[in-house]
């Protein structure tokens, strides 16, 4: 295991659970008998506008495969977001047993001055009570693990059960899975964790747009930054650097908790007359032109600690890899350069995101260096302008042709046992381009909507060639799933969940704050708060003992309080679009998942209504102008309302025996596709029954 100090920074995960499950022992070679299972998931793949694609013929191996067997919709989860969706399909159970209900879930016991903190929903690391290391000045060289990663996904794993039974399962790319988890037993376990993966600065993924635009110089945004850089000068020539995660071997408490980044300096020289860039970084030198991508680059942040020559001697970690690529949107008359988040290099791993261990490394000699970013689709390039429509196509195909090449070669090497593999390019280029099919969009561009009305019916089009790859490699007694974890509608209004709260008198601002400059929940007044919403489908009541300055009584005021938001919800209605309802459908947690752990569960997930969806301020403790406004954000087609508006889709070259197949269903019916008993925890059934 190599040494991760910079885990303090990541927003990650580890391995919960055991062995789950017993039953008839099958060898490796008695499973490979059955026939091997490989399941195909692409993120968000629209059933009715894969249906149109297949009657108008332009998408002939999902037709070929519907032929074959079964096309359906499939049940998605409550809510209907990725993370719950897939830990759904993992679990083979719903969100009262995995305990995942939202991309963003709370610490209600938070220290400092807000209560409540958010994070991301499926992991979080634990700082180690009191990590030994030895001072050196302001330096500290850490001598053991300084934080324990967790994961927060209950419950069972479908592929736990498959490798005690001596199945080989490989799982590629999976959400909600991070880092993957060890699986013991006779069999092999292959997994390479997806969403939720972080960069090497321990996000979600910070891009950054070099520019000669003053405006810009410094501005930070939400997954990313921009560097002044002005190379019109008679030198052409600008020294910049990549910034990294914090300098994990300086002591915060002798710099007055101030930590400085580590840096990798570079040069950028503009050619003064051809559309070419020369970048100069540690020993290499790349030319670029116009609307040219770079292969990965490889870069290694120094800590500067003296010695460092003589601590590497002895194996000590005192420098941290990542890679990134660089993109050249324009040279003349101004020169912008487009750089990615830094990635965690998977030939140097600082951070285990592979099972085993070494996986990443294999695969990344097989075929490359590849993004291991969970979400490489850099949609916050898009959303502020550092990135244009083609540009951010570019880079999503990019993401998507490393995934496919990765494919085909497992693929090709799976022999025996169960493959699953996700693709989620599917997902994003839906969110981003959804308003261009939409002329009733208010964000839909004529211009522009006629130019992109097409690219997702592109995509699919593109991934029914990989679909025919597959199909031409399996043989008589394969089984074969495609499927998507959700549909997709129309983004076009905005729902303000903390506005209206704020107006109905649920949500109180301490006096002199103004609402609209509230983030992160900084200005609520705990003391007369009863209630707020946060993630993109949970409200939550400020309940006494569960929150930190909670103030409404468990029990009988506690259900009368949720009736009440209830009905709130669902009488909201929209003027500006005659009297519409926003909200189809709220959910009392309590009632659908009794099992559901209440200090980690929101009270109520509400179920929004065909174009409407959370707005942009709410999941993360904003209050908006207004409770309803129209949604102008890139981000235009969206996944996250009431469950029965998107279902899923689901194909095999089977019969289905299930009337109302539910993603649930998806890991016990592996199980029995593979001949293993299914876990006790398991509350999704077989859709395929095997004699």
């Amino acid at each position: 295991m190599r040494r991760r100090q910079f885990l303090q920074n990541l927003v990650s995960g580890a391995s919960v659970g055991g062995l789950l499950g017993c039953g008839r022992r099958l060898t490796a070679r008695g499973a490979a008998r059955r026939g091997r299972v490989i399941v195909l998931a692409f993120d968000g793949m629209e059933p009715k506008l894969l249906r149109g694609l297949m009657m108008a013929g332009s998408v002939p191996n999902f037709s070929r495969l519907a032929e074959s067997g079964t096309f359906t919709t499939v049940t998605t989860s409550d809510p209907p977001q990725t993370p719950v969706a897939f830990s759904n399909i993992i679990s083979g159970c719903d969100p009262g047993t995995h305990q995942i209900f939202d991309f963003i879930h709370r610490n209600p016991q938070a220290k400092g001055s807000i209560p409540v903190q958010p994070f991301f929903s499926t992991s979080h690391v634990a700082a180690s009570e009191s990590p030994r290391g030895l001072s050196l000045g302001k330096w500290r060289i850490p001598l053991g693990a300084s934080a324990s990663p967790e994961l927060l996904r209950r419950g069972p794993a479908y592929w736990q059960p498959l490798v005690k039974q001596g199945t080989e399962a490989a799982v590629f790319f999976l959400p909600s899975n991070y880092p993957p988890q060890d699986a013991p037993g006779p069999g092999k376990l292959t997994c390479v964790s997806g969403m939720g993966t972080p960069d090497l600065l321990g996000g979600l993924g910070e891009f950054t747009l070099v520019t000669p635009d003053a405006p810009l110089r410094g501005k930070k945004v939400t997954g990313g930054k921009y560097v002044y850089a002005d190379l019109q000068g008679s030198s052409h020539r600008a020294e910049l650097s990549i910034e990294g995660p914090e300098n994990f071997l300086i002591d915060p408490q002798k710099t007055d908790g101030k930590i400085p980044r580590m840096e990798v300096p570079y040069v950028l020289t503009r050619d003064p007359e051809r559309d070419l860039v020369k970048i100069e970084i540690e020993d290499r030198t790349i030319l670029l032109k116009r609307g040219e991508w770079s292969e990965w680059v490889a870069l290694n942040f120094p800590t500067a600690i003296p010695g460092s020559v003589a601590l590497e001697t002895i194996r000590a970690q005192v420098s941290l890899p990542g890679m990134v690529r660089f993109y050249v949107k324009e040279v003349h008359p101004k020169c912008e350069i487009y750089i990615t988040p830094v990635n965690i290099d998977p030939l140097r791993p600082v951070n285990q995101f592979s099972q085993p261990d070494e996986l990443s490394e294999k695969l990344a000699r097989e075929n490359g260096r590849y993004y291991t970013l969970g979400i490489p689709e850099d949609y916050n390039a898009l959303r502020h302008g550092a990135l244009n429509e083609d540009e951010f196509l570019s880079q999503a195909y990019l993401a998507h042709s490393e995934r496919e090449e990765m494919y085909r070669r497992a693929l090709a090497e799976f022999e025996s046992g169960c493959l699953f593999y996700y693709f989620g390019t599917t997902d994003l280029v839906s969110h981003m381009f959804w308003r261009d099919r939409d002329p009733e969009h208010p964000g839909w561009d004529p211009e522009k909507g006629g130019r992109y009305a097409h690219v997702i019916d592109d995509l699919y089009v593109h991934v029914d060639g990989l679909l025919g790859e597959t199909l031409d490699t399996l043989r008589d007694d394969d089984t074969l799933i495609v499927l998507s974890d959700h549909g997709f509608t129309s983004f076009r209004r905005s729902v303000n969940l903390n506005r209206l709260l704020y107006e109905q008198g649920y949500l109180v601002l301490k006096q002199g704050v103004k609402s609209t400059s509230v983030r992160f929940f900084a200005g609520v007044d705990w003391a007369k708060t009863r209630a707020y919403a946060l993630g993109l489908n949970s409200v939550f009541v400020n309940l006494r003992g569960r929150e930190r300055e909670g103030i409404v009584a468990a029990g009988r005021d506690q259900q009368l309080l949720v009736d009440k938001l209830a009905q709130l919800l669902v009488d909201l209605r929209d003027d500006e679009q005659d009297g519409a309802s926003p909200i189809k459908t709220v959910i009392k947690v309590a009632e659908q998942f009794p099992k559901a752990d209440p200090h980690i569960a929101p009270d109520l997930i509400v179920g929004y209504n065909h174009h409407y969806r959370i707005g942009w301020e709410a999941p993360l403790g904003g209050i908006a102008k207004t409770p309803l406004a129209d949604n102008l954000e890139p981000w235009s087609g969206d996944h996250c309302v009431a469950s029965e508006l998107v279902p899923g889709m689901l194909m095999c070259n089977r019969p289905l025996q299930a009337q109302r197949p539910d993603l649930t269903d998806v890991g016990p019916t592996l199980l029995e596709l593979c001949g293993v008993a299914l876990p006790g925890e398991m509350s999704g059934r077989p859709m395929i029954h095997v004699s």
